[in-house]
C-alpha cells in the first residue's frame, strides 16, 4: 500500500476544538525549532471506520527552506526527498523513482509546513491554538478546497519539539505521525537532499 501519503507522509485525524484564531507567527516560533532536524517517525494510517491499514517506521530530515527527506523502512520501503526545488519519489522494490516539479504551495505539499516559507503559513491556513499543560498543540485549517486534507493536528510539547501530527483527508482517511530521538545540533549535508537514481532504475518525469 506504498503511496505518496508520505506527504505526508505527511502529514491525518478530526479534532472538535474550542479555541481561537492565531497569528502564523505563534506556529513559527516553534516550527523555527526545526531546522536541521533529524528524528524517528512511526506512522499509522488507519480508513475511515478506525481499522488499522499501515504502519510505518523510518527516520525523517529536515532543513529551511523547503529540504526535506523521509525515508521509510521495509517492509514500505521508500525514500521520498526535495532539495526544495525537485522532489523524488524512490520505490526500491518497483526499482523506479518519480521526478517531479516541487509544488512550492504548503496546501498541495504539506511537508512544507515543516520545512518551508513560515509567511505563507497564514495565507494557506486558518489557524487555533490549544495550551494543555505540558503540550502546545496548533491546528490547522486549509483554506484551498484542493488540499490533500481537511485538517492537521500539530503537537509540541513543552520544549517546543513536534512530538505528533494528526491529519485527516476528505474521505475521512487517518494518520498520525509519531517522532522521537530528535537531533537538532548536528549539520546536514546537501546530499542528502539530492538524489541520484542507481543504475538500472527506471526515471519516470511527472507533473503536479
Amino acid at each position: 500500500m506504498k503511496k505518496v501519503s508520505v506527504l505526508f507522509a505527511a502529514f491525518l485525524f478530526l479534532f472538535s476544538i474550542n479555541a481561537t484564531a492565531i497569528d502564523a507567527q505563534d506556529l513559527s516560533s516553534y516550527l523555527k525549532q526545526l531546522n536541521n532536524l533529524t528524528a524517528r517517525f512511526v506512522q499509522h494510517t488507519h480508513d475511515g471506520q478506525g481499522s488499522l491499514l499501515q504502519t510505518q517506521t523510518g527516520k525523517i530530515y529536515l532543513q529551511h527552506p523547503n529540504k526535506f527527506r523521509w525515508e521509510s523502512e521495509p517492509p514500505f520501503e521508500q525514500l521520498l526527498l526535495t532539495n526544495g526545488s525537485t522532489l523524488w519519489q524512490y520505490d526500491q522494490d518497483l526499482e523506479q523513482v518519480t521526478v517531479q516539479t516541487l509544488d512550492q504551495r504548503i496546501s498541495a505539499t504539506p511537508a512544507l509546513l515543516l520545512s518551508g516559507n513560515f509567511q505563507d503559513i497564514e495565507k494557506e491556513y486558518d489557524i487555533y491554538a490549544e495550551e494543555l499543560q505540558e503540550e502546545h498543540h496548533f491546528v490547522l485549517i486549509p483554506k484551498r478546497a484542493d488540499s490533500l486534507f481537511d485538517r492537521l493536528r500539530m503537537e509540541f510539547d513543552r520544549d517546543k519539539m513536534l512530538r505528533r501530527m494528526i491529519i485527516k483527508d476528505e474521505v475521512g482517511q487517518k494518520t498520525v505521525i509519531s517522532l522521537s530521538n530528535f537531533d537538532i545540533q548536528g549539520v546536514l549535508k546537501s546530499e542528502l537532499f539530492n538524489f541520484v537514481a542507481p543504475e538500472g532504475v527506471d526515471v519516470i518525469t511527472s507533473d503536479f
